[in-house]
């Protein structure tokens, strides 16, 4: 049997008392930009997110995560996956006071490797389901919060595994009973089938896929080379726009530098603001490590 997860109000009442009242104000820190974010929607979830969205696998350091929130960035992308759980409870702690103001994005996984059944019979089902509800439990406390804004299968590879029925019936349980707001799942662009089927299902609220100018990246940790038909995935991410289905860029820095033009410099910014362009783009999740680059991610909230 898998425990059934403690009610919102228990667990909110928990993680408050083991919060040791971190302020997201820092002293060395600027005033708030005085203009409000522009603002985009995913897809058909109602939920609101600044056009950057912090991508916090890359940092270590709170007081970064902090400054980019009181700046006007409100989307942060984590995983239950990153530097073993460690990063969603940085992320935790650094909005600690603020969450009600914060989009979450995180991720859990379901290695193939985990369900030697491959979702086979009532066997496989319960080692989905235990899984799942797992890993939930685990971001859950480990982001202090009894809810998580958009949660997304990770890394989808397997049709199978992602729309089994007990994976699909776990998302739509958790909306149902308010501890995620929305689903959705990341995958690459070897996997657009995935991507293709939920244009025709409209189950998974929301998709996070690479996308950048060059229409390529190489993986920063496997090293891993992958392209794809620019042309075909544009296609493929205008209809799930048109399907009301949120769109979320990932590895928009991974193709290099860009330039729009003979008199502006490449750079990753203008890469990023490709990126940010294209109307069926919800938002971008940029991998931040230092303050200098937030500062230059921070100067698109006004609008691209």
């Amino acid at each position: 049997m898998v425990k059934k997860l403690i009610s919102r109000k228990r667990f909110l009442s928990k993680a408050l008392t083991g919060i040791t009242g971190i302020s997201l104000v820092n002293k060395t820190i600027g005033a708030e930009y005085s203009t409000a974010p522009v603002m985009r929607t995913i897809g058909a979830t109602g939920i609101s997110i600044t056009s950057v969205g912090f991508g916090a696998s890359r940092t270590n350091e709170e007081s970064l995560i902090r400054y980019a929130v009181e700046k006007g960035i409100n989307f942060i992308d984590t995983g239950r996956s990153y530097s073993n759980g460690n990063n969603e409870r940085l992320v935790g702690r650094a909005i600690a006071g603020k969450r009600k103001n914060i989009v979450i994005q995180s991720k859990i996984r379901l290695d193939p490797f985990e369900v030697p059944s491959m979702g086979k019979g009532k066997k496989g089902a319960e080692e989905i389901k235990n899984i799942l509800y797992s890993r939930l439990e685990a971001s859950l406390k480990a982001l202090n919060t009894d809810y998580i804004d958009l949660m997304l299968y990770h890394d989808a590879r397997n049709e199978g595994l992602l729309f089994h029925p007990e994976t699909m019936k776990f998302f739509s349980d958790q909306k149902k009973a308010g501890t995620i707001k929305a689903c959705g799942f990341s995958t690459h662009n070897d996997q657009m089938n995935l991507v293709s089927r939920n244009n025709t299902e409209k189950f998974y609220d929301s998709i996070m896929v690479p996308f950048n100018h060059k229409g390529s990246f190489i993986h920063s940790v496997t090293k891993d080379y992958s392209e794809w038909d620019q042309e075909q995935l544009i296609g493929i991410l205008k209809e799930a726009r048109e399907k009301g289905i949120g769109v979320i860029a990932m590895k928009t820095c991974s193709g290099g530098t860009y330039s729009p033009s003979p008199g502006v410099g490449p750079s990753l910014p203008e890469a990023v603001k490709w990126v940010l362009k294209h109307d069926y783009i919800s938002g971008a999740a940029v991998a931040i490590s230092n303050f200098e680059q937030a500062d230059e991610y921070l100067a698109f909230l006004a609008g691209i």
